[in-house]
């Protein structure tokens, strides 16, 4: 069934009403349009005026900020009247009335016809800015006129597109649909769905890339994807994918071997130039350098470079900030660099670093050049405060040393350097890392030395002499007689006349000797030397005693008549108590003691006429003490018995009689040798 047709006039009056609604519609959309053009005309003339006034405050700072230090004539009055003068002569006229340090842009021809009394110079270069739109830079003391420009609108960031790629790593296939896209993200993506690096070499950061890839191998894709976009694909010997362009310095060289059709090559990175001169190519890509200036009007450097020469760095740097320099030496080396927000003395301090070049600022001019050059030599006195100067360069490591002359100052204890700043500074800096007060140790030694005996003799004893002995000795205390032949034949006479016994006499010669003696001795000696030293060093303490013997030397001499001399010496036999101590403080206030203690003494000589003997007992031992703790160092004792008799056989064994036929002598003996010893630091 066919659908009913509307009447022409309702028809015709449909159209004429969709026709006034589209009419309606436009009209609506252009207003629109007409008003959003009209508030971005309004905004943009706002934007300026910020910028601009944001701008002439910086000025404003900066020149309060020289007129306080460096500059002066920034704060004297000026009072002048012009007319019709050249912007240019009028600032010119300005320096050189003030003394100031002014560069004019030579496009300045605006006339000035002004009359100032009373006003500050800084306020009238500020006003001159604000009202003819001039622009200054500053460098050191050095104001640099020229026309303002305002800065560019910021572009809006556009939005990077994610390139459509996959890639499945088991089967190696790649598929990949691009379109304009941006080659970063391209090659971020990639090194993020294979696992392998895809390097952009420098100059290809801003390029787009499109292309078509459905089932082909990693390396096959790439280099399509490559081949596709005017660009050169290289793998690296760690098996990385460097993108380059085919008018990089390496494609137009050739050096690299071709293994693909399209460009695939395989080597190492691309070089860099060796050095200034030194024949090799552009550093452009190898080098970036942008300046921004902060809120406080200092400029501030952004480097990243990547084997460039020092002097290529210091050149851009310097000419992109507009600052004199002087190259005394050769420069040479390569360095690779990345600082953001350094200022250009720290950059310089940065790359003359580890080299033997340093650089000082002399009236706005930076001077480089050797540190033992003329000009560049720097000495400096350091005094100790602790420590002694005298021999302290032995203890200066030797890399520190290197290009710096020492000499000691005993008089004032002090240390004069003289050679390279950054050199200086490390010596003087690990000089006062050293200069530290020293512990004094005080070591108190304590010797005891305790000697005991005992002896017991008794006995009677018959002894033949040639002579005759007369009676005699001792009776109290202890019995030791002697008694001779006749008290012997006087006694046994007594007994003949009384008829006890007849005996008979004994021979002139014969004797007796009786003996009942004990002694006893208690000898104790109780020494306590003290050593004070300074932590680390030795401390030796010898006390002792010399005993002299005669030496006699018996020389004969001649053939027919004889002569004989008699020659004598005194030799010296020492008997000394000597204690070496070598203490070491550690942090936590323990003491290491490294000891060596030697005590020696005189016994009676064995051989007539001999020299005295000498006993000598020596300790030597390394311990670990606290602070005011006390130790035994060592110890000797020495228990001794001994019983010895002689007698008639038999006789002698059998009791109350072998009094009479025997001699006994039994002897006891106890010595003991202790050390204590007891560190105490001094602060």
């Amino acid at each position: 069934m066919k659908p009913a047709l509307l009447p022409k006039k309702l028809f015709t009056r449909k159209l004429l009403t969709e026709k006034l609604y589209t009419g309606i519609l436009s009209l609506l959309l252009i207003l629109l349009y007409s008003l959003v053009a009209t508030s971005l005309q309004a905004q943009d003339p706002n934007r300026i005026r910020q910028e601009r006034e944001k701008y002439l405050f910086q000025v404003e700072n900066q020149l309060r900020a020289l007129s306080d230090s460096l500059v002066p004539g920034l704060r004297e009055v000026a009072s002048l009247t012009v007319s019709e003068a050249s912007l240019g002569d009028f600032l010119r006229g300005l320096a050189q009335t003030h003394r100031l340090n002014i560069s004019v842009e030579p496009g300045l021809d605006n006339k000035v016809t002004n009359n100032f009394t009373g006003v500050k110079v800084q306020d009238l270069l500020l006003f001159l800015c604000r009202e003819y739109n001039l622009d200054i830079r500053f460098t050191g003391t050095i104001m640099a006129f020229s026309r303002y420009q305002p800065p560019a609108e910021p572009k809006p960031t556009p939005q990077v597109r994610i390139p459509q790629i996959q890639y499945d790593i088991s089967n190696d296939r790649l598929v990949a649909d691009l379109a304009n896209d941006s080659l970063p993200a391209v090659a971020r993506q990639l090194t993020r769905l294979s696992k392998k690096n895809v390097v952009l070499a420098p100059g290809l950061n801003g390029k787009m890339v499109s292309s078509y890839i459905e089932g082909m191998p990693l390396e096959a894709g790439l280099d399509k994807i490559a081949y596709a976009n005017g660009l050169r694909l290289v793998k690296t010997s760690d098996n990385a994918y460097l993108l380059e362009g085919n008018d990089s310095p390496a494609a137009a060289s050739g050096s690299r071997n071709r293994l693909g059709q399209n460009g695939l090559v395989s080597a190492g990175y691309p070089s860099n130039r060796q050095g200034n001169g030194g024949g090799g190519g552009n550093n452009a890509d190898n080098l970036f350098i942008d300046v921004k200036q902060g809120p406080d009007g200092n400029q501030w450097l952004t480097v990243d470079a990547s084997g460039v020469p020092i002097v290529d760095i210091i050149n851009e740097a310097s000419s992109r900030l507009n600052i004199n320099y002087v190259l005394f030496s050769n420069l040479p080396g390569n360095t690779t660099v990345r600082l953001q927000n350094v200022r250009y003395d720290d950059l310089l301090s940065f790359l003359l670093q580890g080299t033997s070049h340093t650089m000082k600022r002399m009236d706005g001019i930076y001077l480089i050049g050797e540190r033992n050059l003329e000009g560049f030599r720097n000495t400096r006195l350091v005094k100790m405060q602790f420590r002694p100067a005298d021999k302290i360069d032995e203890v200066i490591p030797p890399e520190l040393k290197k290009g710096v002359d020492i000499k000691i100052f005993k008089e004032l204890n002090s240390v004069i350097l003289s050679g390279g700043l950054p050199q200086i500074e490390e010596i003087t800096n690990f000089l006062k890392a050293i200069d530290q007060p020293v512990l004094n140790v005080l070591i108190e030694v304590i010797v005891m030395e305790v000697n005991k005996s005992f002896s017991v003799e008794t006995g009677i004893s018959a002894l033949l002499s040639d002579s005759t002995k007369k009676t005699g000795g001792t009776v109290f205390p202890g019995l030791d007689m002697t008694i001779g032949s006749g008290a012997i034949n006087k006694f046994l006479s007594t007994l003949s006349s009384n008829g006890l016994v007849n005996i008979g006499r004994v021979t002139p010669n014969f004797y007796l000797q009786l003996k009942a003696l004990e002694q006893n001795s208690n000898v104790q000696v109780h020494s306590t030397p003290k050593l004070s030293t300074l932590n680390g060093h030795e401390a030796t303490l010898t006390i002792g005693q010399s005993v002299y013997y005669l030496e006699q030397t018996q020389n004969i001499t001649g053939s027919v008549t004889t002569t004989t001399s008699v020659t004598q010496r005194y030799n010296k036999v020492n008997a000394d108590m000597s204690i070496k101590i070598n203490p070491m403080v550690s942090g936590d206030e323990h003491i290491t003691l490294d000891i060596n203690a030697e005590f020696s003494d005189f016994t009676a000589p064995t051989i007539a006429g001999a020299p005295p003997g000498n006993a000598t007992r020596k300790f030597t031992s390394m311990i670990r003490i606290k602070n005011e703790e006390m130790i035994i160092l060592g110890g000797l004792e020495e228990a001794r018995k001994s019983a010895s008799g002689s007698g008639v056989p038999i006789l002698s064994r059998i009791p109350i009689l072998k009094w009479l036929f025997s001699s006994r002598k039994r002897e006891r003996s106890d010595k003991r040798l202790l050390i204590f010893i007891k560190p105490t630091l001094m602060y």
